[in-house]
């Protein structure tokens, strides 16, 4: 297996219209860098294990989809294969400047889309630090699937974003952030969705086993992200 590629700082990155490696956690420095496909796209995970996390994503959204809402379109939609199909984001985020908002397609066609992710990625940035860097598909993928089984339930709203990417210097400053927090690797999101309930939302994230999930009851938010399967209860 190839090793972990170069940062984009390094020889790989050259420039606008150049390809670049897609590295989770990385600065986002250039809107036109591509995805290469025969490397990983992250130092700590190889391509494969975002692969098989898919697979696993994906059985588990069929088996949930023909047993707690069938007959329903998301049953339908699992047994021809909800993922083959193209993945859709509705995310929207509340910041001093306004309200930013993307709804679209980020990946069709065995391709992740480079123009809409970027806009993914700035999205999820540290608002802090006004800095964005390369998201986990994964955790766009759980995402994903978290929406497509609320749509099911007749609840179709944007995920309304708290928090995404974080710096190490913000994620020092959030109290009972963990110190290797996968929001610094861009690897986690916490927010909630209008019309859904955060114990709702959790109890979905799990079904999906992309990663860890984490309720958050009185301030009621759900941590998402790409990690070893666990879930917990915060306050």
């Amino acid at each position: 297996m190839a090793g972990p590629p170069p940062s984009l700082t390094s020889s790989r990155f050259t420039g606008l219209g150049r390809p670049c490696v897609l590295v989770m956690g990385e600065l986002l420095m250039d809107t036109t860098c591509c995805f290469d496909e025969k490397t990983s796209p992250t130092g700590q995970q190889s391509l494969d294990w975002q692969n098989a996390r898919r697979r696993l994503m994906k059985g588990a959204f069929a088996a949930l989809a023909g047993s707690l809402f069938a007959p329903t379109a998301l049953a339908r939609a699992g047994e021809r294969d909800f993922w083959s199909l193209p993945r859709h984001l509705w995310l929207r985020r509340h910041t001093s400047n306004g309200v930013e908002e993307f709804k679209g397609v980020y990946f069709a066609n065995g391709q992740l889309l480079m123009e809409p992710y970027v806009q993914i990625c700035r999205l999820m940035r540290d608002v802090r630090e006004d800095a964005a860097v390369q998201m986990s598909p994964v955790l766009l993928d759980i995402l994903c699937g978290l929406q497509g089984i609320a749509r099911v339930q007749g609840v179709d709203e944007p995920l309304i974003t708290t928090s995404g990417h974080r710096s190490r210097r913000t994620n020092s400053r959030i109290e009972g952030a963990a110190r290797n927090s996968l929001h610094v690797q861009g690897r986690a999101w916490d927010g909630r969705m209008p019309g859904m309930s955060s114990s709702g939302m959790a109890e979905a994230a799990k079904y999906l086993q992309g990663g860890g999930v984490g309720l958050y009851v009185q301030r009621e938010f759900v941590h998402i992200d790409d990690g070893r399967l666990r879930s917990w209860t915060g306050r």
